[in-house]
């Protein structure tokens, strides 16, 4: 019985997280179409411990990939970086290697996308991070203190 509501549990969270980036192009890879979730380790926080950060939501998944999915990763932020309202965006010879993107909305309920990829000997160590909530992009620098 406890593993079948681990299970509803599991899935029900997925259904309410993909929804929560379902306007979103990196929506693609927290659900597991780009890189197959059992790869990925994720972290998904939706909890009071979020306030202090004015935060109502944080959901990151890291994973190792590919020439190829580090193309498809790297398309679907910039992507997303066309409709944000503000971005920060680094590149290191033709590569994206860093990006926070803000998505303001009227109701205070601000969605941010931050992007890391690190270049490792045969692959990259890619980390994709959604959050939304009333932080302001200088909330997240200061949490976050960006590397430049």
């Amino acid at each position: 019985m406890k593993r079948i509501l681990l299970t509803i549990t599991a899935l029900l969270l997925a259904v309410w997280t993909a929804s929560a980036q379902k306007n979103l192009e990196v929506g693609a890879v927290f659900d597991g179409r780009v890189v197959p979730r059992k790869v990925m380790k994720e972290t998904f926080i939706k909890s009071a411990a979020l306030d202090p950060f004015n935060l109502e939501q944080y959901h990151s998944v890291s994973f190792f990939g590919d020439d190829r999915v580090l193309e498809e990763v790297s398309r679907r932020v910039l992507a997303d970086a066309e409709k944000a309202t503000d971005q920060e965006i680094h590149m290191d010879e033709g590569n994206l290697v860093y990006a926070i993107l803000t998505f303001e909305r009227a109701n205070r309920d601000n969605q941010f996308v931050c992007y890391q990829c690190v270049s490792q000997k045969e692959s990259y160590a890619i980390t994709l991070v959604y959050m939304h909530g009333p932080a302001t992009l200088d909330d997240l620098k200061r949490l976050f203190k960006t590397k430049k």
